[in-house]
């Protein structure tokens, strides 16, 4: 009876992709008893009747001929009722089935997917089909399901946005941006992770919120008015604390507060609320950084402003305006 468990929880391991060599290798062992292929057949039987649409039979014989006839160095050496392959060539027929179900799974249970952009100088907001509200800043773009099926709800976002994530105990909400990825239950957190930035960040309102980054498999926890950032060239997050949260979703409501920010930050900023390309022409100078907020100004006001604070100048090239 140990025996009949212990290979059902190693090949329940081994099909969700978490089993380790020195597991695999159990399995193999466990499956060089004659009386295991009875453990086995019904391990496979599960596997399959939980993927498979409901009412469909299954020709176990024919998916063990399909299997060994795919791979030459696959032998039978045992027919009765049930084929089983020897214990050599187990894993070579335990991967091939496993492979065959995640095709049929995803033929059945294709997602689709739809993609949500704001536009040069304007804000959209989103709704996800389990209530969460995202606002998007401009030049920003969101992928995401039309329906959340599966365990996770998984999201995709270039540039800045909002989240305001409805609560699901039982699905996290997960925001993947370039090598960063933002997992919730439910709370409302600002993600801002443009490609021409050097640096993105997490800041969190509400809530408790968990920030990996993929490359260095570094996690952080954050609680409200704390912040993540993620300078290129950086494999560590830099956690700091933010004083007024409403500077932070500024944006969207259609105004602009810099806090310290940077003239590169500055000038994608300016670039998004006014649809106008701004670009700092020198990188030392992009660096440089001023605190204050902008309302009611116009375009050439706070441009204005911002190269008298950061001691720059700028110039207008064709449609585009440069800082240097």
């Amino acid at each position: 009876m140990e025996e009949k468990k212990r290979i059902s929880v190693l090949f329940s391991r081994y099909v969700s992709g978490d089993a380790k060599k020195k597991e695999i290798a159990e399995m193999l062992e466990l499956l060089k008893d004659e009386t295991a292929d009875g453990d086995l057949n019904a391990e496979m039987e599960h596997f399959w009747n939980h993927l498979q649409p409901a009412g469909e039979n299954v020709d176990w014989n024919k998916m063990y001929d399909t299997a060994v006839s795919a791979d030459g160095k696959m032998k039978v050496v045992k027919t009765n009722r049930t084929v089983w392959l020897s214990a050599a060539a187990m894993l070579i027929g335990i991967m091939s089935v496993a492979i065959w179900f995640t095709v049929y799974k995803s033929a059945s249970d294709t997602v689709r997917y739809v993609t949500g952009k704001a536009g040069a100088g304007k804000t959209m907001i989103v709704y996800l089909n389990d209530g969460t509200k995202v606002t998007l800043n401009s030049g920003s773009e969101l992928r995401y399901p039309e329906t959340f099926d599966g365990k996770k709800r998984e999201v995709y976002l270039s540039g800045e946005a909002y989240f305001e994530v409805a609560h699901n105990p039982e699905k996290s909400f997960q925001v993947h941006s370039g090598k960063v990825v933002t997992s919730v239950l439910g709370t409302s957190f600002n993600v801002m992770a443009y490609p021409r930035l050097s640096k993105m960040t997490v800041t969190v309102l509400t809530g408790k919120v968990a920030v990996k980054n993929n490359d260095s498999k570094q996690l952080v926890m954050l609680l409200p008015k704390q912040r993540a950032s993620l300078t290129a060239g950086n494999v560590v997050f830099a956690v700091d604390s933010v004083k007024d949260l409403g500077d932070m979703v500024a944006w969207s409501k259609g105004e602009l507060v810099f806090n310290n920010a940077t003239l590169e930050e500055i000038a994608l900023k300016v670039s998004n609320r006014y649809g106008v390309n701004v670009n700092v022409l020198n990188a030392g100078k992009s660096q440089r950084r001023i605190t204050g907020t902008f309302n009611k100004q116009s375009f050439i006001e706070i441009m204005d402003a911002v190269t008298h604070l950061t001691e720059t100048k700028y110039k207008k090239t064709n449609s585009d305006f440069t800082i240097y």
